[in-house]
């Protein structure tokens, strides 16, 4: 609102006249304001004769004040409204407001009454979204502040406003008249009754006489209480009919007329909410109207408003925050659990290797060492799938997970499952059944390693929660889709096993979760093979659902489909794939420059290396590294193989140096990044700044040697 009385209001005389700060209790009239605006939800300030504001701002709402008129259009529009509105009017934000005059009884006006700033309905979000865009305003910051905003029917708000209205001239009035009757007040401010429109029951209060005049009530008060009467005896009836029995004591001290100037003091208003006879949520209220002169209430205003629909909005939100408190508490204590059994599982094989590693050290039988280094290859190799659980979930969870179709035949996918899987259930002798009927000459398209992934996810679970001498089954039939160049698979997982309760059958899916059992406890792995295996499926477009009974065992069902190409087509292609593929002659004598700070890794790229004839040179941070290729001869390297985190400059910082230096070889020397930093962002700034390919440790020596051979043969 502007600081100057706005156009639409009734002009305010500039003869002398008298100011209602002049002779009004300023303090009270505060205080009526505030009260009414708490109890009415609207917003409410009083402007002078001068144009200048009488009050302060009384629950002006953020999305008029800090935000609309906050913008150079906002305030244009808002403006308008203002000069252009009359009595109760909405504004071009669509929200009510009202105006009205501040008179004396002989028609002097003193000022103007403006307020509102509700809503007369549920907002339509969409469309304030693009009023905030047309102002300049953030869309989520306007919807927040618009979901403050109260909802007042027309009828409420238009009652509330000549409430307000009446009550601040009456107390203007009375104040410049001194003292008025009660009789005369009441007569004279007819409009009061508008409280029924709020409230359902409305009683003005004599307390000096201890008597009441009904307002307005319903048919049942009203039967009890009649027009008028004595109020304590009455109070103390209609509290025994109508307040349920764990309130009366309360509702029955609140109307206490003995006590009520005591704790009214200089309040304007004081409340009380209890619960009815019909067993809905009703807020009490008295509104001090006048005083004597040594300020004691002697009249006040009594009133009962239905609130249960507020209370049931208010439930709903605690009972919203209290489950997302829920959720968050589950979530953290199973991310907690995670961390636990990570670290056990861990330091499990980390104790294996170190352990083995010890012995080995020790020991000179050969037989005895072949033992140690296998049992740490197998240490090393959980622990690396602990590592790639964690990592792919990640991956998932970030959607930087893609699959990457290859050809996969039916033979290979055998060989995995025989190499794999049958060790395992092998090791408890347990009989495992494959039956893989696919279509003979035709070979899938898919990711095998993440179908691999799944298969052992699954299987190796059913050999772990199956017993000793137990039978796992595994069935895979395809079928083609006519026309679609595409196979449907059908698959089945089936053991004998402990099963799944039906409780954790519901969250088993979820990351990090596992069924708490005694007969299970031994078994706890990460807690993300299922969750994986779901994601992956829901990658592949397919289902997966589980069939299971406590002591009986568990079957997983997978359906999904995938794209296949032809024997003879896949022969065709790996032939010439045969005929342009690298020989080892293509390494002899390659000069490689690795920068890598970590002894044990440069040892085994060394060796690696070295293995096919190249020549290695390493720098154990990106200082020596960018200083080895700057003092060597121009085409001196075939190749860099770059760590990311070293000292001095990291592999970004030293790749980067290399690919501006002046150089002739700076842009075409090819730098292949060699780190633990796997995610999509760390690849993306590798490339972004030179390199020419990303592969992860631990180093995979055929995955190095490809990518490798595929820049010396493109350099031939």
């Amino acid at each position: 609102m502007n600081k100057k009385t706005e156009q639409n209001l009734p002009t305010v005389s500039q003869d002398a006249q008298p100011h209602i700060q002049d002779f009004c209790d300023m303090q009270l009239f505060e205080r009526m304001l505030e009260d009414w605006s708490i109890s009415t939800g609207l917003a409410a300030v009083a402007i002078g004769s001068d144009g200048c504001y009488v009050s302060k701002y009384h629950n002006f709402t953020d999305f008029c004040q800090k935000l609309t008129r906050k913008t150079p259009e906002g305030l244009r529009r808002c403006t308008k409204c203002d000069q252009e509105g009359r009595g109760t009017y909405l504004c071009h934000a669509g929200l009510v407001d009202f105006a009205s005059a501040i008179t004396l009884e002989d028609g002097t006006v003193l000022g103007n009454m403006l307020g509102g700033q509700v809503l007369p309905q549920q907002p339509d979000e969409a469309k304030y979204r693009a009023t905030a865009q047309e102002l300049g305003i953030d869309p989520e910051t306007y919807i927040k502040a618009l979901r403050k905003v109260n909802v007042r029917t027309p009828k409420e708000i238009k009652a509330a406003a000549r409430l307000l209205s009446d009550m601040v001239n009456m107390f203007v009035r009375t104040s410049w008249n001194s003292r008025q009757d009660a009789k005369t007040l009441l007569e004279r401010t007819h409009i009061i009754s508008s409280l029924s429109k709020i409230y359902f029951c409305n009683y003005y209060i004599d307390l000096r006489s201890d008597s009441y005049l009904e307002i307005d009530a319903t048919p049942n008060i009203h039967q009890l209480a009649g027009k008028s009467g004595k109020m304590s005896a009455t109070f103390v009836k209609a509290c025994h009919k109508f307040v349920q029995d764990a309130y009366q004591k309360d509702f029955l001290a609140f109307t206490d007329r003995k006590t009520l100037n005591q704790r009214l003091g200089t309040k304007t208003s004081i409340v009380f909410e209890f619960i009815n006879h019909l067993h809905k949520w009703c807020r009490s209220m008295f509104i001090a109207v006048s005083r004597d002169n040594a300020g004691k209430v002697t009249h006040v205003l009594f009133a009962i408003q239905d609130i249960q629909e507020e209370k049931e909005k208010e439930l709903l939100v605690q009972e919203t925050l209290q489950k997302s408190a829920d959720a968050a508490n589950r979530a953290s204590k199973v991310k907690s659990d995670f961390l636990a059994r990570m670290s056990h599982d861990m330091r499990t094989p980390l104790n294996g290797i170190i352990g083995m590693t010890h012995l080995s050290l020790g020991e000179a039988d050969m037989q005895r060492i072949k033992h140690y280094l296998s049992e740490i290859d197998v240490s090393s190799n959980f622990l690396l799938g602990l590592i790639n659980d964690v990592l792919d979930m990640s991956k998932i969870e970030s959607k930087e997970l893609q699959l990457h179709p290859v050809p996969f035949k039916r033979e290979e996918f055998l060989s995995y499952i025989d190499a794999v899987i049958k060790p395992i259930c092998e090791e408890k002798s347990q009989r495992l059944i494959v039956d893989v009927d696919l279509p003979p000459d035709y070979v899938l398209i898919v990711d095998k390693q993440r179908l691999c992934q799944i298969a052992f996810n699954l299987l190796s679970n059913a050999s772990k929660y199956s017993p000793e001498g137990g039978t796992i089954n595994f069935l895979m039939q395809g079928k083609l889709l006519q026309g679609q160049n595409k196979i449907a698979l059908h698959t089945i997982i089936k053991d004998n096993g402990i099963g799944i309760s039906k409780e954790f059958q519901k969250i088993m899916f979820d990351p990090f979760t596992q069924e708490n059992r005694v007969d299970n406890y031994e078994k706890r792995g990460s807690g993300l093979g299922l969750a994986i295996t779901k994601k992956l499926m829901d990658l592949l477009d397919g289902t997966i659902r589980v069939k299971s009974e406590m002591g009986k065992g568990t079957t997983f069902i997978l359906d999904f489909t995938l794209a296949f190409t032809s024997l003879a087509k896949l022969q065709k292609k790996q032939q010439s794939l045969v005929e342009t593929a690298y020989q080892d002659e293509l390494f002899l004598d390659k000069h490689i420059l690795l920068c890598e700070d970590h002894p044990l890794n440069q040892e085994i790229v060394q060796l690696l290396l070295t293995k096919k004839g190249m020549i290695v040179e390493i720098a154990a941070d990106g200082k020596l590294g960018l200083d080895k290729f700057t003092h060597s001869s121009i085409n001196y390297y075939d190749a860099i193989l770059m760590d990311v985190r070293m000292p001095v400059l990291d592999g970004y910082e030293t790749t980067k140096a290399i690919r501006t230096s002046a150089r002739k070889d700076a842009g075409t020397v090819p730098i292949i990044a060699l780190s633990a930093n796997v995610f999509t962002d760390d690849v993306d700034k590798g490339l972004k700044v030179g390199m020419n390919d990303y592969l992860s440790k631990p180093v995979e020596p055929q995955k190095l040697y490809r990518t490798l051979g595929k820049y010396f043969n493109e350099s031939k």
